[in-house]
């Protein structure tokens, strides 16, 4: 970690405009600006998803809508000065402020936890005057949501995670697409294959079944996904995770009967632990769901 900051610290006195950026994971980007920067207006923002090509390229890399890009943010140069105060820059001169010691990846996590979760991130956001500089402000109101999903898709990546809440927040609290094919192990790319080796066959095969379904939920179709589910189940191709994932859909697309079968006939399979008590729980709570007794 005292590397990191030391190269940071360095590039830092390089570029006295300097910002952290980064998704949901630990490949953090440092960025440099000449000057002060400039103010960019939310029209001039969007222009960048409404032309094909950088549009498309944003897509690809999971950036969906501008609210993504601002979520991006970690750090401006106030902060990196604040971190960096008590550690000497790296330089030619002194090499070997970088070693050879093995990554310590708890004071890792714990040093990027702080700037993942979703309050203080914001908070370093709003108050950052680079921002201020530069990023339009009637899009700050809209920002924490796009916070939470980063801090979301970290802990998953970093700790793990109970993949159906993960998806419910995902489903229920936004309209993107990467994260729900991320929680669910596909990608746009994935996708792609898929859909285009199911539009050549009658019978979609079963490998590609799972991104199919991951697509579908991508663009918040619900029939189309409990159908892809539904053949799984009736090709003898069924796992817990695909009932326990066709139960909530079920319920999602307002078939609380068809959940409440499904479970009931699954019971004995499906057990009791805590990811199964939360799944009850919750479909109990929104939906009138009786569980299996």
């Amino acid at each position: 970690m005292e590397e990191a900051k030391a190269i940071l610290h360095s590039f830092h006195n390089a570029f006295s405009n300097a910002s952290v950026w980064a998704s949901a994971d630990q490949e953090w980007i440092m960025m440099g600006i000449k000057g002060s920067g400039r103010k960019v207006n939310e029209e001039e923002l969007r222009q960048l998803w409404s032309h094909p090509d950088s549009g498309a390229d944003l897509r690809r890399v999971g950036i969906e809508v501008p609210q993504q890009l601002g979520a991006l943010f970690l750090m401006d140069g106030e902060e990196i000065e604040r971190v960096t105060n008590d550690v000497a820059p790296l330089t030619d001169n002194y090499p070997k402020r970088l070693t050879d010691a093995g990554w310590d990846e708890e004071a890792t996590q714990h040093f990027a936890l702080s700037y993942m979760e979703t309050l203080p991130a914001l908070q370093h956001f709003v108050h950052s005057p680079l921002i201020a500089t530069i990023w339009p402000e009637r899009l700050n109101k809209s920002m924490e949501p796009f916070f939470v999903v980063r801090e979301s898709r970290y802990l998953s990546d970093t700790i793990g995670s109970n993949k159906l809440q993960e998806l419910d927040l995902y489903l229920r609290d936004s309209r993107l697409r990467i994260p729900v094919l991320e929680v669910l192990g596909s990608d746009s790319f994935r996708v792609s294959i898929a859909e285009r080796l199911a539009r050549g066959s009658e019978t979609p095969p079963l490998e590609i079944i799972h991104d199919l379904i991951a697509g579908a939920l991508a663009q918040r179709d619900m029939s189309r996904a409990i159908r892809l589910l539904e053949n799984l189940h009736a090709r003898g191709a069924f796992v817990l995770n695909d009932t326990l994932l066709l139960t909530y859909l079920y319920c999602l697309n307002g078939n609380v009967d068809k959940a409440e079968a499904l479970a009931a006939n699954n019971a004995r399979s499906i057990g009791k632990d805590s990811f199964v008590d939360w799944l009850w729980g919750k479909l109990e709570t929104d939906f009138g769901f009786h569980p299996p007794q």
